[in-house]
């Protein structure tokens, strides 16, 4: 059945002479039908350049293009049995002219003009701009960013202008002008006022957030105008506040106070005050008190002031403090204190003026919300007004200008003929990728467009999407245009609706929680069940236990004061900076939580047997995982327990190069080129792995007594006292110096890297599981010296100022960290991805495991804006701002509950994509809190599997590899000879006897001198390991014995020594695995300095073996002769080499064995 339905969506979806309407699920192939649909034009003879497909990203288009391209490389090149099939699998029967046809494809497309056009909508968008007629005045303009930084700068222009008297005014014409430079200076008067208002109402930063939310929205603010007769920019506040009035029930002038106290209004609230003063209660006492003083004199004053001031005192007698009726209730206690009938009339009084008390006030904040409103748009107008004028005045747009502008072309009749003339003489055919992801204005674009053909000119148009999908609202997605899109096509260009909701991805278990998640929840419908077309493919989604908080901690209950739970005691007593470094709160349920995750990832990578998508299996890979987080602002503590697992990952954060270490290295370099008397830099530069200068390099030069490093460096060089580190330094810094006057930084910074070793060096310095992000970073670095700015900033001194600026943007303008090249991104590179959500769209992998999925859903936030834009209208029918949630008053709260509703509907969408990036394993794990919330992902997860029966867990139970710890690590796998004989593994079943407590402390003994010795981050990294922080403290005077001996240190002195690794896994002649602990390679000088007993040549390789024993062992024989083959495996690697092999005890005792 499964097969029939796809091969009839297939029919239909491909049919090139219809228009088609696919909603599909994920998974379902809907890029392939995309694909798939334009080579069918193409072989219904469609010229390429009469097709125009349009997606969201230019990944997506790129991806979408280069799958059709190889296509038809593949028809054009594989034999008529391939290729008979590639066509069958679309609906074509290959006869001999089909074939000769599909074969003649790929040159006709690769050599086309115009060619195949694969755009985004912006892309698109801004294509019609730089076609628009000159008449438009829309020659010339460019893409111009609006980032942060962009309108912090059009920030402090408005208000600088606005406190100069210079914000835009309307043009005038002579006759006109006396009159028009009066209104003018009226005008810019009654700006100010309402700036400053707005600043003494809500503050600077609300003020600048509201301004800065209606820029974002400018293009509904825009659309507001209409387009029934022409109306611009000059439109829209009178047209919105309009809108607003009715809507609210307020008029121009407030009128809440004046309709209260009309006359006789006083009658009922004295009888009121008789009643209660007759109650012995000292409550009502004092409420009559209140009441009676708000009563006194009331004809006297009828100023605002006094009467608001007369309300207030109304409000406290009948009104509780946060603005409730207090409860009167009939009782038995109220008949005998007021008779029958007067507590009768009591209550009826009560329950009457409280509602007239109630009324004014909702009527007054109505007319607050109308006020503020009032002077918000007449702020945003000169702002947006403002930076039209900085935009014009250098002939600057940017995408939402783009959409304006190309509505306005397509809705003016003085443009739209000539716009549509060029469009219908072009595309015949257009697809839509991704619709749910489009945004009302663009639809509107759409709408003008296709609307405007008539019946036998109309393109085919295939649309295809998932509002199951659509998790953009940020960037004004619209998920319900889907439905409106479709019901468009199907009325307007009788396109077919198809329905696919079968996935070619996920494993049946997968899908299984899927439905039983979904199927419930009332805000996600309408949903179809959905199938599997994986077979048999094994799957599992399974919730781990949420973390508490540890004893005596004390629990967390929601984001607030999650950051409360603390693992470490508060401090007693000042901390020395110079000798204890800072250290952030931590909340140790997240800890706990990240320290599970790495432990978790450990025991299943190189032992669960995954599908290899060939029809086989192999073993779970660390480049087959995908770690998913609702957003970036918590994985810190989730690197940080990878990086102590020994995890590998990918996680370029949003915005975050400025921040990495290697970054602020190279930019400390800089700084001090262009200062050479920054002395703070140039220590930074010595000590980061582009000098790897020791700490005795920077005390010697503390020592010395010249003005500044920069000298003291230079005469240590010149009396040839300088290490060999410091040496380097001073040559190389010199002529960087001499270069940096001349050369642009991108020029400079090119041959820093290439003098300097700069990449060879990070490789050494740190942990190979993140030199692949390192060298990334360093390399983005360079790439934003040759971008930034288009070229404006070619010296080092400017681009120093714009990193400044840019280290201080936010993460949006901010560059990002730098992606890592190749195949980084697929199971094969080895590293875990770390994505948000967002970042994961269009992604897959085999395990997927959402992070923090107890979290609750983000709340409102005030100072913002409300738009109601129902799909089937041209325009918005409401905008406006609000200010505290408080104080958003009855009128608009049908907007707020809509608001509110599609923000849990995208929530739900998000976790839908979460889950559906899962090929066959679908994890999540989160942190407990004392204030429980069923709507987050995680109780909605252990809902659906409780449905299933599955209290935890759900699916199947995934074989074990053979081989686990060969499996392991793909990318460095240990093979012997083919003569030699297998590995020695224990049975299946069998398990290894648990260390003893002298063992223990020789592997943590091992493990902290390797992170010591490899320059890696020791904190908190043994817990990982599964040891207590009381172990650590028993094995760090050891390990800081062992790197502090004289007599060791030429081992661990990387001044000594030409190279070192450590924990070395070598090959024997028997095919059996060697671990050497150490590994040092010296060159004949460094032999010679550090020993006076070195080789010539070469120098010598040193084996050695750490013993957390002390000489006298028992074991020495044993620990000798193990040493010996160490020492004859290197020697085999490295043949002519002098090899010498050593133990090296707890007690710092050398003993050289050969």
């Amino acid at each position: 059945m499964l097969a029939e339905r796809g091969n009839g969506l297939v029919a239909v979806a491909l049919d090139p002479a219809r228009s088609v309407v696919v909603e599909a699920c994920a998974g379902s192939g809907k890029t392939w039908l995309l694909a798939s649909r334009i080579v069918r034009l193409l072989l219904a003879g469609a010229a390429p350049g009469e097709i125009l497909a349009i997606t969201f990203t230019r990944k997506a288009a790129r991806e979408i293009e280069e799958r059709v391209v190889d296509w038809l490389r593949l028809l054009a090149t594989r034999d008529d049995a391939e290729v008979g099939q590639f066509l069958a699998e679309r609906g074509i029967a290959a006869d001999g002219d089909t074939l000769r046809r599909a074969r003649a494809l790929y040159e006709r497309v690769v050599g086309a003009q115009p060619g195949l056009a694969v755009n985004t909508f912006h892309g698109w968008f801004l294509q019609l701009v730089d076609a628009a007629p000159l008449s438009s005045n829309l020659a010339g303009a460019t893409l111009a960013d609006a980032g942060s930084r962009q309108f912090d700068e059009w920030w402090q222009s408005f208000a600088a202008a606005l406190k100069d008297g210079a914000v835009p005014a309307a043009d005038a014409g002579e006759d006109e002008q006396e009159d028009a430079a009066a209104q003018a200076a009226d005008e810019r008067a009654a700006l100010a006022q309402d700036f400053v208002w707005l600043l003494a109402e809500a503050g600077l930063d609300a003020t600048r957030r509201l301004v800065r939310r209606g820029f974002e929205r400018r293009a509904e603010w825009l659309a507001c105008a209409g387009d029934a007769d022409g109306g611009g920019a000059d439109d829209v506040l009178p047209r919105v506040l309009d809108e607003l009035r009715g809507r609210l029930g307020v008029g121009e002038v407030a009128t809440a106070l004046d309709d209260f106290f009309v006359a006789g209004w006083a009658g009922d609230f004295h009888a009121y005050l008789g009643l209660l003063e007759m109650s012995e209660l000292d409550t009502d006492r004092g409420l009559a008190q209140k009441l009676a003083a708000a009563l006194a004199d009331a004809p006297a004053d009828t100023s605002a002031d006094a009467l608001a001031q007369r309300l207030a005192g109304l409000c406290s007698a009948l009104l509780t403090a946060s603005g409730t009726l207090r409860a009167r209730k009939p009782s038995k206690t109220l008949d005998k204190r007021f008779g029958a009938d007067g507590a009768a009339r009591f209550l009826d009084l009560h329950a009457r003026l409280g509602a007239r008390l109630l009324d004014c006030l909702a009527r007054q904040c109505e007319e607050r919300a109308y006020a503020f409103n009032r002077r918000i748009g007449v702020v945003l107008r000169a702002f947006l007004a403002h930076v039209d004028a900085y935009k014009a005045a250098r002939r600057q747009i940017d995408f939402v200008d783009a959409e304006w502008r190309v509505l306005q072309l397509l809705r003016d009749e003085a443009t739209a003929a000539f716009v549509q003339a060029r469009l219908d003489t072009r595309y015949r055919h257009v697809l839509l990728d991704e619709f749910q992801d489009t945004n009302p204005l663009q639809w509107q674009i759409l709408l003008a467009w296709l609307g405007a053909y008539s019946d036998g000119a109309r393109p085919c148009v295939f649309l295809v999407g998932d509002p199951k999908q659509s998790i953009y609202r940020f960037r004004r997605a619209e998920p319900r245009l889907f439905a409106a899109a479709a019901d468009f096509l199907a009325r307007e260009f009788g396109a077919a609706r198809c329905e696919q909701d079968a996935t070619r991805r996920n494993a049946q278990a997968i899908i299984d929680v899927v439905n039983s998640l979904f199927l419930e929840e009332a805000t996600f419908r309408p949903f179809r069940e959905q199938e599997s077309l994986a077979g048999a493919l094994p799957g599992r989604v399974e919730l781990l236990p949420l973390c508490g908080a540890e004893e005596g901690e004390g629990q967390a209950g929601d984001a607030a004061s999650a950051e409360s739970a603390v693992a470490d005691a508060p401090r007693a007593g000042l901390r020395d900076p110079l000798r204890e470094a800072d250290s952030e709160p931590v909340d140790s349920r997240r800890r706990r939580e990240a320290e599970r995750l790495a432990e978790r990832l450990r025991a299943m990578v190189g032992i669960w047997q995954i599908d290899d998508k060939a029809g086989g299996t192999r073993a779970l890979r660390y480049g087959d995982v995908m770690l998913l987080a609702r957003s970036r602002t918590r994985l810190a503590e989730y690197e940080r327990a990878l990086s102590a697992a020994g995890i590998p990952f990918d996680a370029a954060s949003r915005g975050g190069l400025l921040g990495t270490l290697e970054a602020c290295d190279v930019v400390a370099l800089l700084e001090f080129l262009i200062l050479p008397a920054a002395d703070l830099q140039l220590a930074h530069a010595l000590r980061s792995p582009v000098f790897a200068c020791t700490d005795e390099d920077l005390l010697a030069l503390a020592a010395r007594r010249e003005t500044g490093w920069w000298p003291r460096l230079e005469a240590l060089a010149a009396a040839g006292e300088a290490s060999p580190h410091l040496a380097r330094a001073a040559r190389l810094l010199t002529g960087w110096r001499g270069a940096a006057d001349r050369l642009p930084a991108h020029d400079l910074l090119d041959r820093i890297y290439a003098e300097g070793e700069v990449l060879a060096r990070y490789r050494l310095a740190v942990p190979p599981a993140t030199y692949a992000g390192v060298e990334a970073n360093l390399r983005a670095l360079l790439l934003l010296a040759l971008d930034q700015g288009g070229g404006r900033y070619p010296s080092l001194p400017r681009f120093i100022d714009e990193l400044r600026d840019l280290r201080d943007a936010d993460a949006g303008d901010a560059p990002d960290e730098g992606a890592i090249e190749g195949d980084a991104h697929t199971a094969d590179s080895g590293r875990v991805r770390i994505l948000t959500i967002h970042g994961a769209k269009g992604l897959e992998a085999p395990l997927v495991w959402l992070l923090d999925a107890h979290a609750a859903p983000r709340g409102e936030e005030a100072w913002d804006v409300i738009v109601d834009w129902p799909p089937a209208e041209a325009a918005p029918q409401h905008f406006s701002f609000f200010g505290r949630l408080a104080e958003r008053g009855r009128a608009r709260q049908p907007l707020f509950d809509a608001e509110a509703a599609a923000a849990e509907r995208e929530e739900l969408n998000l976790l839908y994509v979460a889950i559906t990036r899962a090929r066959q394993i679908f994890m999540a794990s989160g942190i407990a809190g004392t204030r429980d919330n069923e709507r987050t992902p995680y109780r909605r997860l252990e809902a659906a599997l409780a449905r299933l029966d599955a209290p935890l867990a759900h699916g199947d139970e995934f074989a074990v590899a053979a081989a686990p710890a060969a499996a392991a690590d793909p990318q460095a796998p240990v093979v012997p000879s083919p003569d030699a004989p297998a590995l020695p593994l224990p049975r299946i079943g069998e398990r290894r006897a648990a260390p003893d407590a002298a063992e223990r402390f020789g592997i943590l003994l091992h493990a902290l001198l390797e992170r010591r010795t490899g320059r890696a981050a020791t904190d908190g990294w043994w817990r990982a390991l599964g040891f207590a922080d009381a172990d650590y403290r028993r094995v760090l005077p050891v390990a800081e014995r062992l790197l502090a001996a004289p007599e060791l240190r030429r081992f661990f002195d990387p001044t000594q020594f030409r190279r070192a690794w450590n924990e070395v896994e070598l090959s024997g002649a028997d095919g059996g695995l060697r671990r050497l602990d150490r590994l040092v390679e010296f060159s004949g000088v460094d032999e010679v300095a550090g020993s006076g007993n070195g080789d010539s040549g070469d120098g010598a390789l040193w084996v050695l073996d750490y013993k957390s024993s002390t000489r006298d062992t028992a074991r020495l024989d044993a620990y000798r002769a193990q040493v010996e083959d160490y020492c004859r495996t290197v020697a085999a690697v490295f043949p002519g080499r002098t090899v010498r092999g050593a133990l090296v005890f707890a007690d710092a005792n050398l003993l050289e064995v050969c």
